[in-house]
């Protein structure tokens, strides 16, 4: 990807390009563009964390100029402090030199073999070696998607050659897998009776092609119309690909979800990602998915339309229901039966669609949940999309609200006032714990909301540590429910609670965060990501308020592996059950990270719902980590997430690995970080 060739270009000349950009932008992307006579040639180049740019091409030998372009997440950058040298070649093979040798050694072993890198290459190719580390550097703009799978996904002969031995040795290469093509949409089956639609037939014959050229398996293909929607359903110990037709497969993608079934044997269904294809051919708009997720399936059918799915499943849902589902049906019937392990999700992209997916649909939706006698309203929200609302108790639980601080009355006022003034949930108690307060306004302030028969407040006269201070206001909770929330919140929708709670009493969900804001409108948390950054970060980075994030994900409910404590509800039973926050070595961060780990591993789901809204200032009150203690506990705290939650780190079940891990920012990944399974 994006490579340069040295037949056009000189090594004894270089361009070197030196900058300095400001290292608080979220997101940073350079280009070096060189026009030639005819044509344009655009080159990524990679910038530090800290935003410095220092990058060597080889200056072209045809007439040319060369210009820089820049953006950050909120538009064009200035390119005047861009410095533009032309140097030799020896400095420029010094400059070459010093990175390859400085990070080539720091390459994990996995991701130097996914992207070919080693020092035979250096010898070879080692212009290329440098590329390919720089692209690694924190802000890199993100690949073209068609060039990506390319390069990556090219079945080449040796592949091919792997995977027909793969088959063999596993005794797969005989498998016969039948293709369930569901057509009801498109009316009658193809040349049956008079009223045949033709728009069948071209959408329909893109899908047969690529399941005749599968590679290593044998292959049917049954349609269902509306006139027959029955299939036999033949061996019950076998899988079925269910689809749609306008899908096109990829040619090794029977093959790869059989394996996986293979790998897995008490599974029950198997997705993938996908991608769409521009006027029927260029591939394009990649949808890397996270791992099975009820709550996102229920609002936005993200799986998609073709499943592989155990034939004994499939036959089980029709004979309950009556009829055969559509797709999205079909994964609500199979998911609420199954745990997230059996519902498998393949991280690459094994097929292609022209035109759109189907989305959630309300009926189905809302005969699904009462099927399965789940008190919910489903309905569709100012942004249109399909919201289950869930039903709550006759009898409300009670719900703790615990707040510490210290002084930051301009902060706690607001936050404390708008809790009492807007929420419409009504049995609650606030907790504030007061840790070693001195200023004489706060400590009147709560002294006078000491007469709120809602609120209490607790005197923790001890250093600060945000797990210890959070494990003392437990003890004296009196609600079932127990909400962390920050001094630095204020409530912008009056019905939070209700909304949280209401996750929080549904089957098997352990933890519920919210949607927060900044002050300035931009979201601030729509879920927490563990890997991608280094530990532990926000998803997507600051988005606008209107901004719906990747696959709609920020604006939709959704499983996670963590939410943010600065407002987090769970039980107080399992809160006291799994030990609390970790006030031995998580005393400042990533405590509630940890937390939403432990709940996770003790079997139970976290879940981010956007129709909880505060705003937060984040960190305010606990200030940066700023001198040598402060950064030395950090550094310790880092350590510990990354040796306790190794696994997580390497791959969080609702992070895509094809997506980018320098940040989560759901850009394509400079490299995936997974390979043929064979």
């Amino acid at each position: 990807m994006n490579k340069l060739s040295h037949d056009t270009y000189s090594t004894d000349r270089w361009y070197l390009i030196d900058a300095h950009l400001p290292a608080n932008y979220t997101t940073i992307n350079v280009w070096a563009v060189i026009q030639f006579a005819t044509y344009e040639r655009r080159i990524p180049l990679p910038a530090s964390f800290k935003g410095r740019v220092f990058e060597l091409l080889p200056r072209p030998k045809a007439s040319h100029s060369l210009s820089i372009e820049a953006e950050y997440e909120h538009g064009p950058l200035s390119t005047e402090s861009f410095d533009l040298q032309v140097v030799s070649g020896p400095v420029a093979w010094y400059w070459l030199g010093r990175r390859i040798f400085a990070m080539l050694p720091k390459v994990e072993v996995a991701q130097a073999e996914r992207l070919k890198l080693s020092w035979r290459k250096v010898l070879s190719n080692p212009f290329s070696v440098y590329r390919l580390l720089g692209s690694l550097r924190y802000h890199f703009p993100a690949p073209d998607y068609k060039e990506w799978r390319a390069h990556y996904w090219s079945c080449a002969d040796d592949v091919k050659r792997r995977l027909d031995q793969y088959l063999s040795h596993n005794r797969l290469d005989q498998a016969a897998v039948p293709v369930l093509v569901d057509a009801r949409q498109f009316g009658e089956r193809e040349g049956q009776g008079q009223g045949q639609d033709l728009t069948l037939k071209p959408v329909f014959n893109s899908l047969r092609n690529s399941v005749r050229d599968q590679i290593g398996l044998r292959t049917s293909v049954h349609v269902l119309t509306e006139e027959d929607d029955h299939w036999p359903v033949g061996d019950s110990d076998g899988w079925v690909l269910f689809i749609q037709p306008g899908h096109r497969l990829e040619p090794w993608a029977l093959a790869w979800m059989l394996i996986e079934a293979n790998k897995y044997p008490d599974a029950k269904l198997i997705y993938s990602d996908h991608a769409y294809l521009q006027n029927n051919e260029i591939p394009c708009d990649p949808n890397f998915k996270p791992d099975w997720s009820p709550e996102l399936q229920r609002a936005s059918h993200y799986v998609g339309d073709c499943v592989f799915i155990k034939a004994s499943e499939l036959a089980a849902v029709r004979d309950r229901l009556g009829y055969m589902p559509r797709a999205y049906e079909l994964v609500l019937e199979v998911g609420n039966f199954s745990n997230e392990e059996q519902i498998r999700h393949i991280p690459a992209v094994l097929w292609h669609q022209t035109g759109e997916s189907s989305k959630a649909c309300p009926e189905q939706l809302s005969a699904h949940l009462e099927r399965h006698n789940i008190d919910a309203q489903v309905i569709r929200d100012g942004r249109d999309q399909v919201r289950a609302c869930y039903g709550l108790p006759t009898l409300r639980p009670k719900v703790s609200i615990i707040i510490p601080t210290r002084d930051m009355l301009h902060f706690l006022q607001p936050c404390v006032n708008s809790i009492l003034e807007k929420t419409t949930w009504l049995n609650y108690e606030v907790l504030i714990l007061d840790n070693q307060s001195s200023c004489a306004d706060t400590l009147a302030y709560m002294t006078a909301l000491s007469s709120d028969s809602r609120v209490r407040v607790l005197a923790y006269d001890r250093p600060f540590n945000f797990s210890a201070i959070n494990n003392f206001a437990v003890e004296h909770a009196e609600g079932d429910l127990v909400c962390m929330l920050n001094n630095d919140t204020e409530v912008i929708s009056p019905d939070w609670l209700d909304e949280m709670v209401s996750h929080l009493l549904q089957p098997g969900v352990g933890a519920v965060g919210a949607r927060l804001y900044f002050s300035d409108g931009r979201v601030q948390h729509a879920g927490d990501v563990i890997g991608p950054g280094g530990c532990a970060n926000h998803l997507h980075g600051m988005l606008e308020a209107d901004d719906p994030g990747y696959m709609n994900r920020s604006i939709l409910p959704q499983e996670l592996s963590a939410v943010t404590a600065a407002c987090l509800l769970t039980t107080r039973n399992l809160y006291r059950e799994l030990g609390g926050l970790d006030e031995q070595n998580l005393t400042v961060a990533f405590n509630d990270v940890d937390f939403c780990l432990r709940i996770r591993e003790a079997g139970y789901r976290v879940v981010y719902t956007p129709y909880a809204e505060l705003y937060h200032h984040e960190s305010v009150s606990r200030g940066k980590d700023d001198n040598p203690e402060k950064q030395a506990r950090a550094k310790r705290e880092v350590q510990y997430m990354r040796e306790r939650w190794a696994d997580v780190i390497e791959r969080d079940p609702f992070y895509n690995p094809n997506l980018n891990y320098a940040k989560p920012d759901f850009t394509i990944g400079k490299y995936p970080r997974i390979d043929w399974p064979w």
